[in-house]
């Protein structure tokens, strides 16, 4: 019993010790900044993609937009446009996570490419505002 009691006792203390091991540490250098890309900090892969590309991306490849949905063709397939150009986008309404957008609002589109050429369209991911 006595030594429950004495680790009762200890355990309290401890705990001290590793509380005061935390937070900022001044007088370090921080690392360099890191680039950020169409809103995610990373490297070059993550940059946005004007429309005019995509026409010559490889079907499979997945591509960041910016830009306008403009308008609803039918069911889940929309017209996607930004400043080089248009595309049609297919976006199941799980992609816009109960938001609803207008043409005036500019959005960010992640999406898997389909087709080639001017076939070309997007299967979206993630719809998000930029």
């Amino acid at each position: 019993m006595n030594k429950i009691a004495w680790v009762a006792m200890m355990l309290p203390l401890s705990f001290g010790a590793y509380a005061e091991t935390g937070g900022f540490e001044a007088g370090k250098t921080p690392p360099p900044q890191h680039k950020e890309d169409a809103g995610y900090k990373g490297s070059e892969d993550t940059a946005e993609t004007p429309v005019k590309l995509i026409k010559d991306f490889r079907p499979g490849g997945y591509a960041t937009l910016e830009g306008y949905i403009v308008k609803r063709i039918e069911d889940d397939t929309y017209q996607f446009r930004d400043s080089t150009g248009t595309v049609y986008i297919d976006a199941s309404p799980a992609t816009f996570k109960g938001k609803t957008y207008s043409a005036e609002d500019k959005v960010r589109v992640s999406a898997k490419v389909h087709g080639k050429g001017q076939a070309t369209y997007l299967k979206v991911t993630r719809i998000d505002e930029p």
